[in-house]
């Protein structure tokens, strides 16, 4: 007998459907809006280079005072034109990078389509990678005792992790 979605996110999955676990990212994604809409306006324009952005409470938009350049507030961002709210992309993220968990099983839970779940996870190891040579020069010399290595976007034998 075949399974049609993964067991452990099936069950997940149906705990969310009974009311039992709750994922409600409304409160996170208002916080991720807040935190980047913080960040735009200690930045400079991506378009101009001028330190003009105006940003408002009631709008997604961010706006260049200078040449009115106008994107929304996750442009430039893992969380920029994806079909998953911030707070889902995050959760997916830290579901698939703490937990074992694997995508089809992340999507059940969100109840979202594989391809937006992976494509969502991938930009955001991505956007990790490029940061990280930044934050291990500041942490090299503090981390001490042994480490764990994740090496999960690289597939051996065809296996995850092995």
């Amino acid at each position: 007998m075949s399974q049609t979605q993964p067991a452990f996110g099936g069950m997940l999955r149906q705990l969310v459907d009974l009311g039992l676990f709750e994922l409600d990212t409304e409160p996170l994604d208002a916080l991720i809006e807040r935190r980047l809409k913080q960040f735009w306006e200690y930045t400079t324009c991506p378009r101009c280079g001028h330190p003009s952005i105006h940003t408002w409470d009631s709008s997604d938009r961010v706006i260049c005072r200078d040449c009115n350049f106008k994107p929304v507030y996750t442009y430039g961002t893992p969380f920029h034109e994806k079909h998953l709210t911030t707070g889902e992309v995050l959760l997916a993220y830290l579901l698939y990078a703490d937990t074992l968990l694997s995508i089809s099983q992340i999507a059940v839970v969100l109840d979202r389509a594989y391809k937006t779940v992976y494509y969502a996870i991938r930009e955001v190891e991505a956007a990790v990678t490029r940061g990280f040579p930044l934050v291990w020069e500041q942490f090299q010399h503090s981390i001490s005792g042994p480490t764990q290595i994740d090496e999960s976007s690289t597939v051996c034998s065809g296996y995850k992790g092995q």
